[in-house]
């Protein structure tokens, strides 16, 4: 019996460390099983959560599929348990090898019960650095972390790249004085997000191929959104709110760009009522909310799950609000009471 031609179908998230290791996952299989492009559909890049459209992804692909995949990845994202159920009852069925790959402190129990298809890993036990999914997939599929491959000869373009992604992603370059990348890993995501989405995966594939001198091409770019960057988060601080969530302080603003900058700056507020700095921050975009802390008492993946219906890390998650109103004032009669325009619930 013929063996079936090598066909890979990928699912991954839309951010830097999304589209990073999606395309990592590429290059690493191409150096270990000579994988090239025809061996891949492309990628299904999914947003998480209930929210999010990842579950609809996978179940459409399970109920469309008429291609003869061999292999299936998803990396930085996890559906929900019942879709990954599914998924791996399809796979079965199809003789179809799958994996996932990720490192959100939400999805580990997916270890336990498929211990053969996933590798969520947090942190590293070799050098207690936390994980991305790019630094996974090395852990996994090479052995190694990014920063133990820095010198070596084979890896070290693509470790380099990875671990710029993982500082980035991790908030490394900000809170771990020994990262190997500081503002050069927020300076990379300012430059992915400044193009079209096309553009973005054009870049990251540049990136993987010849390695982080090519940033330097791009320089006056990346000059430039920098000051942007500088102007926007502090015009947005200057705007913040303060509010109070199961106990705990917080800062809140609007904002479409520079989230992560953004949420730290918030979170780096003084309430001010209690006069200390406030225990985590909100962006808010729409219905989406981000949160970050600078208070390793706090776990922000269980207040994003709790009250966001999100999840992410202990510093950094994401959600959606159930519901917003949105009320409007009456200029020629300012004493009536504020009037609801528009409701938007989940």
């Amino acid at each position: 019996m013929e063996d079936r031609k090598t066909l890979i179908k990928q699912f991954s998230h839309t951010d830097l460390d999304g589209v990073g290791s999606a395309l990592l996952l590429q290059a690493i299989l191409q150096e270990q099983k000579g994988y090239v492009a025809e061996n891949y559909l492309p990628v299904g890049y999914s947003e998480p959560g209930a929210d999010g459209t990842i579950d609809k992804h996978v179940l459409n692909f399970i109920k469309t599929n008429d291609a003869a995949i061999t292999e299936l990845y998803i990396t930085d994202i996890c559906p929900s348990d019942e879709v990954i159920d599914q998924l791996a009852t399809y796979c079965t069925e199809n003789k179809i090898t799958w994996h996932i790959f990720d490192h959100h402190i939400t999805s580990v129990h997916v270890n336990q019960n498929y211990p053969e298809n996933a590798s969520i890993i947090v942190a590293d036990e070799t050098t207690n650095l936390k994980h991305s999914a790019t630094s996974v997939l090395f852990k996994v599929l090479v052995g190694k972390m990014p920063t133990e491959l820095f010198q070596d000869k084979l890896w070290q373009r693509l470790a380099n790249v990875a671990d710029i992604i993982r500082c980035y992603d991790c908030w490394d370059w900000q809170l771990n004085p020994n990262a190997a990348y500081k503002e050069a890993a927020a300076e990379f995501n300012n430059l992915f997000y400044f193009y079209s989405w096309e553009k973005r995966i054009e870049l990251m594939g540049s990136i993987m191929a010849t390695g982080l001198t090519l940033l330097s091409d791009y320089s006056e770019i990346i000059a430039a959104l920098k000051e942007k960057e500088a102007d926007y988060v502090r015009s947005k601080t200057l705007k913040a709110q303060f509010g109070v969530l199961a106990g705990k302080t917080f800062a809140y603003t609007f904002g479409e760009q520079y989230t992560s900058v953004l949420g730290n700056a918030l979170a780096r507020l003084e309430h001010p009522e209690t006069k200390k700095e406030v225990d985590f921050s909100l962006v808010l975009n729409g219905k989406g909310v981000s949160l970050r802390t600078n208070n390793d008492d706090i776990d922000l993946s269980l207040l994003a799950a709790r009250y966001f219906n999100g999840g992410g890390h202990k510093r950094a998650s994401g959600g959606a609000f159930a519901e917003i109103q949105y009320f409007i004032s009456d200029s020629e009669n300012p004493d009536n009471a504020l009037r609801l325009f528009l409701d938007i619930t989940r």
